[in-house]
């Protein structure tokens, strides 16, 4: 369970504010030691954007978008990039998924007859894409809402 910060309360992992003395929770993942300014400047987007569902998204700018949306590093090593972040479990989890997307577009390509090698090299796309979708976003969960759970 996170602290307050302003309080020194514990807080509740899904709420956005503390409910001892009403501070943002979220704005408070600025203050975490040893939080690199690259991940500052992530966490504050993510916090502008409304969180982790991103329900005002509409806020963001273009560039900050693409920087809560894509991490390149994830999209290279994937579950090696989590593993190092300390998420193995979501780690196993997303290669759970993509071996489900995986095998799922294998086989609706193979029923329209798509055995090409653009279409092969699409499906080694989607592993990579997902795990760079979801970096940003699961690390501000494991950091900010203290959430290591599987998804």
């Amino acid at each position: 369970m996170p602290f307050c910060q302003q309080c020194g309360s514990q807080a509740s992992s899904t709420a956005h504010f503390c409910f001892n003395c009403g501070a943002d929770v979220a704005a408070t993942a600025l203050a975490l030691p040893g939080l690199s300014p690259g991940w500052r400047s992530i966490f504050a987007a993510l916090h502008k954007g409304g969180g982790v569902a991103l329900p005002q998204s509409i806020e963001l700018s273009l560039a900050e978008r693409a920087m809560v949306l894509f991490n390149p590093w994830a999209f290279a090593f994937g579950p090696f990039y989590y593993i190092a972040k300390g998420m193995a479990r979501k780690a196993l989890t997303l290669c759970g998924l993509a071996a489900l997307l995986v095998s799922a577009v294998q086989l609706l390509f193979g029923a329209l007859g798509l055995h090409s090698l653009m279409a092969s090299a699409l499906v080694c796309f989607i592993p990579s894409a997902l795990f760079a979708t979801r970096a940003n976003i699961d690390y501000f969960k494991k950091m900010v809402l203290d959430d290591d759970g599987w998804l």
